[in-house]
This record gives C-alpha cells, structure tokens and sequence, in this order.
C-alpha cells in the first residue's frame, strides 16, 4: 500500500500553537502518514521558498491549519503564508478539481474560517478539543484514501428503457389474465399493473390469485404430507421449497409493491396477515408432525425477509421496519402479543429448516439459485445476499436501540457484565463473507432515513455510541459459540465503521 505524503501549512501564531500542530503531525507519523512539517524537515541555511514549493508539489495531501491570523496573513499576502498562498493558488489553477488541499479548523473566532482561496473547500473542524479524537480518525481516513462510505455497486434499472407520459384517460389499463400460471406471470402481471398505477386491477390481480394459492396449500398439506414424518432434513427443506412454489405467485405480487416504492402499492401487511392466519383456515391439518404445522411460520420467516431485503435495496427503511414491527402472537404464550422480529419461529428458528438460526439462515441466503423469480426482482445473487444482510443489521440497529431505550446506560452496562443481554435477531448474517457485509453497510448507510433505526425509539446518536463496545463483543461472542471457535476478526473493524458512520 502506498504510504500517503502529507505536507502541513500553518502560521506560527504561538508557542502553544505551534505545539498543537506538532502533536497532530506526530499523531499522523504515527499512523503510517509521512507528514513534512518545517521544525523536521527545514534547517538553517535551507531555502524556506524552495521547502515550500516542494512540500506542496511533491506531497499527496496539504494540510491548511487555518486560524485567524493565518485567514488574515493569507489574504493579505504576508510573510511565508501568503507566499503558500501563491504557490496553493497557483496549483489550484492548474487543477481547478483537485481535492490536494484540506482545510483545518483550529481557531476560527470570527464568521471568516478559511482563507478567501479555500473557501469553497470541505474542511474538518478541530476547534472542540473533545472531539479531536474523532476528527483526526476523519483526517486519517481522508488522508490515506479510506473513506467511511464506499458507494455502491450500481444497480439494474428496470425503467431505464422505457418512456413515461401523462396517462390518457382513454388509454387502456393491463389485462389481468384469467388464469395466473406461474409466478413470473404473477410478477409482470403486477409489474405492469402498478406501472399504471391500477389499484382497483391490483386489487383484482390479488384476489384472483390469492385463493388458488391458500386451496392448494391446504390441499397439499393434508395429501402429500399427511402424518408422514420426514426422513430427512433434506426432505423437510424439499418440502419447504414445495410451499414456497405455492405461495410465490403472492409474494411475487407483494415484492412488486415494494420495488414500486408507491405509498398506493407499497404496505404489504396483508399477506403477512394472510401467512399468520393459516393454521386457523378451514382445512388446515393441525395434527400430526408438529413440523409440518409450523410451515405457515417458516412462510412468515421467509417472506418478512424478502419484505425487508428489497425494501433496504430500494431505500425504504421504514417500509421494512413497519412489517418487522407488525403485532403478532408469541410463542409459546398465543395470548401475548409482540412484534414479528421478537418471534423466534419468525426470525430463523423456525422447525421445518431444523429449528436452528444456522439452517434457516443457510436455507434463506442460498434461496436465489433454488427460487427463479428473484431474478426478476434482485439483478444478482450477490446483491440478493447483500440486501438480505443489510436487513437484518437494520433490525440488529433497531433491537439495540430498543435494548437501550427500556434501560438505563448504566443498567446496561451491568447487564452485559452479568453475561449479556440475550439478543432476539440472529447474528447469522455477519458469518458472510467480509466484502458481502461491507456492501451491505454501505446499501443501509445510503438509506436516506437511517436514522430512524434509533430516533423511531428516541434513542440518542451518543447513546448507541456508548454501547459500541460491548454490543460488538456480545456479537463476537455469539459468532464464536454458534459456529465454534471461528474467529470472524473482520466482525468488529465493520461493525465500529458501522455505528462510527451512523
């Protein structure tokens, strides 16, 4: 890696100053940066106007220490600072887009903060002396090309090709075919509906749909499954990929109105509510193997993660943490009710994949190469695994915030020195590899209302913060004892940049 150069302009306002810039520059040094500063690197005898042009033309990166006397010795063009000056100016004209020169906040007093040169330039604030710590984290991350945000990889865009134009009153609205024959039919069918904005044909789509699909669950519960028992967990897995064929025409239909991003379309808690009420439909074989009774949940466990994954894919945070949230009964205590991400049958322990979190999650990541039509929705299955990651760090943010928002910080603290906290949503998702989770915090980091992942609960940027440390090893810990022993050492770099970037 190459080792960044850093040259440091200042004007020698005081002793204390001078020390002030010494010490930053040590800091840097360090920090693998090679910094250039005159009480190092310009002895007597040397030519002071050379030292200057050759620091600024030959380092990466020039650090302006802005104070007011330097603001004011630098329009005016006195002494050794205005003579940097000329030489910034000169390079800056040269290369109107540079981003060469950082502007450092040390004093500024008066509304003026950098040179006239400068001011268009992004600074960083080091004037709040508590704070330092975290401005030179920014200054060394900046400096040495390590930005907290990476932008994403660029996604498909499924309009890209197509023209809009006012509707025409006369014009006419997408046929909804008679007979729906397969979930890619499903999916355009919607797709084309909500293009329209046809919300009385979506309606119409659904219910012409929707009861086929239930029918011929029930129906291939009691027949096929009957009171078998499974032979195996492969068996239970075929089984589950069988009632997700039957039920994809509707989750199909679900996901179209996620990736609209239309408040008309995009509230897709009604099949959420059809999926929580299928062991009471007529029908429904509630006897028997208990692990083909607890299907409907695994449908549950399967759909709010699509849900969610295309909503963060889409920006649509809360669209996410709206379902997550939705009311449910718990078990095993059906008259408590509480939200979906706080069920364990719903969250990745579900019994047909094995009742652990490691097979559901194993079983719901590898679903893009088994399930055809997320093809239609998500460009890869890179990106499927990358969306699926970020959504449940959006609920592991959210059940933090929660954690922090019923206790105390020193309640807290306690908690985790007693042995924990005991977290609901499963950790499974940081065992990917370290470029997938990477992607995925800079997917969720972009969604415009992330925020909302803690202030929903009106938990305090500071107080996430202040909880950093422990969650990260309560996460570690729980990695280690789930998949024995493994080390997972990128775990606690991503997740300090995370919460560092929130």
């Amino acid at each position: 890696m190459k080792i960044p150069k850093v040259f440091v302009s200042y004007s020698h306002d005081s002793d204390e100053h001078k020390e002030w810039v010494l010490q930053l520059s040590t800091k840097l040094r360090q920090n693998g940066v090679d910094v250039t500063l005159d009480r190092w690197d310009l002895g007597a005898g040397d030519d002071i106007t050379l030292f200057m042009e050759k620091g600024v033309r030959d380092s990466d990166r020039v650090l302006v220490i802005c104070t007011d006397a330097y603001v004011r010795k630098a329009d005016a063009g006195e002494g050794g600072v205005g003579y940097e000056r000329m030489i910034i100016t000169a390079q800056l004209v040269q290369d109107v887009g540079t981003a060469k020169f950082i502007p450092i906040i040390r004093q500024a007093s008066d509304t003026k903060k950098t040179p006239t040169f400068l001011e268009t330039r992004m600074y960083i604030d080091c004037t709040n002396e508590n704070e330092f710590n975290e401005r030179f984290d920014d200054l060394l991350r900046e400096v040495s090309n390590a930005r907290h945000l990476r932008k994403p990889p660029l996604g498909k865009n499924r309009y890209a090709n197509q023209s809009y134009t006012q509707v025409d009153p006369t014009h006419q609205l997408p046929e909804i075919p008679e007979q729906i024959q397969s979930t890619s039919q499903a999916y355009e069918s919607a797709f084309q509906l909500a293009r329209a904005n046809d919300t009385l044909g979506w309606g119409r789509l659904v219910r012409r749909i929707r009861p086929n699909v239930f029918n011929s669950l029930v129906e291939w519960r009691q027949k096929e499954l009957g009171e078998n028992w499974p032979e195996s967990a492969e068996q239970r897995r075929e089984s589950v990929d069988k009632a997700v064929d039957i039920i994809s025409p509707l989750i199909s239909v679900a996901l179209v109105g996620i990736e609209s991003q239309s408040e008309e379309f995009n509230n897709q808690k009604s099949l959420l509510d059809e999926l929580l009420k299928i062991k009471s439909r007529e029908g429904w074989d509630r006897s028997g193997y208990q692990v083909w009774n607890d299907i409907p949940d695994v449908l549950v466990y399967i759909y709010h993660s699509l849900h969610g994954s295309l909503s963060i894919y889409t920006d649509q945070l809360m669209v996410a943490l709206n379902l997550a949230n939705v009311k449910t009964r718990r078990i095993p205590e059906p008259n408590f009710l509480d939200s979906v991400w706080k069920n364990s049958q719903f969250m990745g322990w579900s019994t047909p994949l094995g009742g652990t979190c490691t097979e559901n999650w194993q079983y719901l990541v590898t679903a893009y190469d088994r399930w055809e039509w997320l093809s239609l929705i998500f460009e890869d299955a890179s990106m499927y695994r990358v969306s699926l990651v970020a959504y449940y760090m959006a609920l592991s943010i959210h059940e933090l915030a929660e954690q922090i928002s019923l206790t105390s910080q020193n309640g807290l603290e306690r908690q985790y020195r007693q042995g924990g906290i005991g977290y609901n949503i499963p950790l499974d998702y940081l065992s990917e590899d370290s470029e997938i989770v990477s992607t995925a915090i800079d997917l969720l980091l972009r969604n415009p209302t992330r925020d909302e992942l803690r202030t929903s609960l009106d938990v305090a940027l500071e107080q996430v913060k202040n909880a950093k440390w422990n969650w990260i090893q309560e996460c570690r810990g729980w990695l280690k004892g789930v998949y024995q022993g493994q080390q997972f050492r990128h775990v606690k770099f991503l997740l300090e940049d995370f919460l560092d970037a929130l």
